[in-house]
């Protein structure tokens, strides 16, 4: 036994002179364990060592150890994968795939398509989206209402629409302040330029929403609509930064949680499915805790 050891050790060291460490699989660890031992996503290390089953992990087997060194690894694309799942699961932003794989659309992503995943803080590290000026003087003259304790997200459900037109639709409806939301994120359909942000009469205001279907939450939530119908696409990349931008804002000046942002389905699942399936609440709250 005395002889197994001093042989394990000798080809760790050798590991180790060569800029990476190995780690043999001992009997009842996982994969996960292992990476949280070495500090290291469970992504990484199961790209990193071509792990197809992370499941199927053999006592013996001899696992490599990214070090400080190794810049990327690479990831095939699964069925039901979008880019947030996927920089969770690898522990970086969303924004670093799409910069290193030279995406212009993200929502039209393959299954079997090859992603170069950065690693380590020395990949690229974007920051964090931030409101045009203009938007930001027009927000901090409003002197907001301490009321507002959720930031609800909502879709159009109309792949070409502006808040001036669904003002007019929603007071022809017999909504007395027209546009039923307090935001509206454009696509860059119409006449609005795509992420555009438009500042709704409702928030400057500061009065009831009329986009939930229980008053006693429109008295309480801020809803932001994106011009879309995500149930067969996804947000521009540009929509998803200004979404971001835009709450990060609301979340400090009116002290609402990152718990409080959520979905028109979330808070009404049996009323609708809005903002559509092909927009990931879980990927864009993954944004906001970086």
């Amino acid at each position: 036994m005395r002889y197994i050891f001093i042989f394990s050790c000798f080809f760790a060291c050798i590991g180790i002179l060569c800029g990476e460490s190995t780690h043999v699989v001992q009997k009842n660890e996982t994969l996960g364990g292992i990476a949280r031992k070495y500090g290291v996503p469970t992504a990484v290390l199961q790209s990193y060592n071509g792990i197809s089953n992370p499941n199927l992990l053999f006592v013996g087997k001899k696992l490599k150890i990214p070090s400080g060194s190794s810049k990327q690894v690479t990831y095939v694309i699964k069925k039901g994968d979008h880019l947030g799942s996927i920089a969770t699961r690898f522990g970086v932003k969303t924004e670093i795939i799409i910069k290193a794989n030279g995406i212009s659309r993200p929502d039209l992503i393959k299954v079997g398509q090859k992603l170069v995943i950065p690693l380590g803080t020395k990949a690229i590290t974007p920051k964090h989206p931030t409101l045009p000026s203009s938007v930001l003087k027009t927000l901090n003259a409003i002197k907001s209402s301490s009321r507002w304790k959720k930031i609800v997200i909502h879709h159009s459900a109309t792949p070409v629409d502006d808040a001036m037109n669904m003002h007019r639709v929603h007071k022809a409806r017999g909504m007395k302040n027209g546009l039923a939301y307090h935001f509206v994120i454009s696509n860059g359909s119409r006449k609005a330029t795509d992420g555009e942000i438009y500042v709704g009469g409702r928030w400057k205001g500061q009065l009831d929403g009329g986009h939930m279907k229980k008053s006693s939450l429109n008295k309480t939530t801020i809803g932001i609509c994106l011009i879309g119908n995500f149930e067969l696409r996804a947000p521009t990349s540009k929509q998803f930064n200004s979404l971001e931008s835009l709450c990060r804002y609301l979340m400090k000046s009116r002290r609402i949680s990152i718990a409080n942002v959520t979905t028109h389905k979330i808070l009404h699942p049996n009323h609708t499915a809005c903002p559509g399936k092909h927009f990931s609440l879980s990927s864009f709250l993954a944004r906001l805790k970086s």
